[in-house]
């Protein structure tokens, strides 16, 4: 009897142990669906930008805040050198979702749109239609550059896996 409870405990324990925060890329760059916003994550620190339509051809872009990041479990905290935090959940398809913000009320959501591997060579990248959904086509790199998959989305529903197209990316 004494031998299962140990044995069950050591199970437990295991399990508890095994249990790792979620990853999230090092390197990623966001925008908001209707790209009011942008989020550069590199490095442990990040820079938050706003950008404003000013004529239908001159778009003004400012930092508004930058700090240090940190991740614990599905949480994104980003606090500023000027005391203001902001709080994400990272959701699906690396999707992060506003939990609590100092200063931004009509920020929905960011949307990966690159994500860079650890050696900042391209890791994915795509277009996103206003609502932060993938649309349209997607490209996969390796570590060096090359790419190594190609995804059809439409409306954020994958349409083609490993689709082919005469897109050359040098």
């Amino acid at each position: 009897m004494k031998i299962k409870i140990i044995g069950l405990f050591v199970l437990l324990f295991t399990i508890i142990s095994c249990k790792k925060n979620k990853e999230y890329p090092k390197y990623v760059e966001l925008q908001s669906g209707g790209g009011e916003y942008s989020l550069y994550i590199k490095n442990g620190t990040f820079e938050f930008l706003k950008t404003k339509l000013i004529s239908y051809d001159q778009i003004l872009t400012a930092p508004f805040s930058e700090g240090k990041y940190e991740i614990s479990g599905d949480e994104l905290t980003l606090k500023s050198d000027k005391g203001k935090k902001y709080t994400f959940k990272i959701g699906n398809e690396a999707e992060l979702i506003p939990a609590k913000m100092d200063s931004l009320k009509d920020l929905k959501g960011l949307f990966p749109i690159q994500i860079l591997h650890n050696n900042k060579m391209p890791k994915e990248m795509g277009r996103l239609d206003s609502l932060g959904r993938k649309n349209a086509l997607w490209l996969y790199f390796n570590e060096k550059g090359k790419v190594i998959n190609q995804r059809l989305y439409k409306n954020g529903e994958l349409l083609k896996d490993h689709y082919k197209s005469d897109i050359i990316v040098k």
